[in-house]
């Protein structure tokens, strides 16, 4: 694989609007590849992607007003310039419901994602920034006919969090679960003045897009799962629950929890651990549970059980075909703590 920085430097988009073209030249792959991706009960080649991908059948479905209906790409381009670093995200978002069809699965679509939006942050754009993974999942929206997360219960069953398209795995493997977007990434550098504690960091791709940003960032993984890219060579090895105990409790600095599957009670053991003062989540905001926890959303369990933390902020994140993803800021209420 080429350094992270040079494939940075060497980004000029995607090669002819192909995402698997792009992955194989970006990370030089060989010609004969046989490396098998895997994502729950998924396992295939990228030559077998390849097949899925060419037979035209990843395509996502939307009705309106009873009907299946095509979604044209335009309409797909306004849902992913909400997360580009050359637009403000909120007027973004305003104007992709605004130009909305009545009763369309657009305006339904923006309705939602307005709906949850809470955000005191005014973020700059930028014509500068870099983001490969950013790019590649404009690419998978227009290739999986994707126009964003709907209120739909089916999006929040939990059998249905577990099902992939055959790309996705591609994706996280090369970069991760979730696409750090410019305002996400500014948000946790404003907070993150005193350093960063980047938990269960998977390939380090966040860690990495942070420290771009100058952010001082620990990367800390127990190394379970297996990645074919590696943005980073100084990740701690550990039990997260370990490393907190040993560094006073992360005091000072920021929690980062990007995608922590459910797994026993690792989230519930890891919040107890914490003796800092904010918690960044980003995962799912339905009720799939597929993040978290098994039994309730992470906003259920802030509100229930860790009474004396305010969420200060919730902003939409890119999602990926059938998935609907969120960032979540929490911040140590002094006032609660003490009554």
């Amino acid at each position: 694989m080429p350094s992270p920085d040079g494939i940075f430097a060497n980004w000029r988009g995607l090669v002819d609007n192909n995402i698997l073209a792009t992955i194989r030249k970006t990370f030089e792959l060989p010609p004969e590849d046989n490396y098998v991706y895997r994502a729950e009960s998924f396992a295939m080649t990228l030559a077998q992607i390849e097949e899925q991908v060419h037979a035209g059948n990843l395509k996502w479905k939307y009705q309106a007003h009873g009907q299946q209906i095509e979604v044209p790409p335009a309409e797909i381009t306004a849902y992913t310039l909400i997360f580009s670093p050359t637009t403000h995200t909120a007027k973004a978002l305003t104007s992709f419901h605004s130009n909305a069809k009545n009763g369309s699965p657009r305006a339904t679509v923006a309705e939602y994602l307005q709906s949850r939006r809470l955000s005191p942050f005014k973020i700059p754009k930028s014509k500068a920034h870099i983001n490969p993974y950013y790019d590649v999942w404009v690419q998978s929206c227009q290739l999986t006919t994707f126009l964003g997360p709907l209120p739909d219960p089916s999006y929040s069953h939990p059998l249905n969090a577990k099902q992939t398209h055959p790309v996705l795995p591609v994706l996280y493997h090369h970069f991760g679960c979730v696409v750090p977007i410019w305002e996400a990434l500014n948000i946790i550098a404003q907070l993150g003045k005193g350093g960063v504690i980047d938990m269960a960091s998977g390939n380090g791709y966040w860690t990495y897009m942070l420290r771009r940003m100058n952010v001082e960032v620990v990367a800390i993984d127990n190394m379970a799962n297996e990645y074919r890219t590696m943005w980073i060579s100084n990740k701690v090895k550990e039990d997260g629950i370990e490393y907190l105990r040993k560094n006073a409790g992360g005091q000072g600095k920021v929690l980062l929890m990007v995608y922590i599957i459910t797994a026993g009670t690792f989230t519930r053991r890891l919040l107890d651990a914490y003796r800092g003062d904010t918690i960044v989540v980003i995962g799912t905001q339905n009720r799939n549970r597929y993040t978290g926890f098994t039994d309730r959303t992470m906003e259920e369990y802030f509100e229930k059980e860790m009474t004396d933390w305010e969420k200060v902020c919730r902003i939409e994140m890119p999602s990926f075909a059938g998935k609907d993803e969120a960032m979540f800021i929490w911040e140590k209420n002094c006032d609660r703590a003490t009554t």
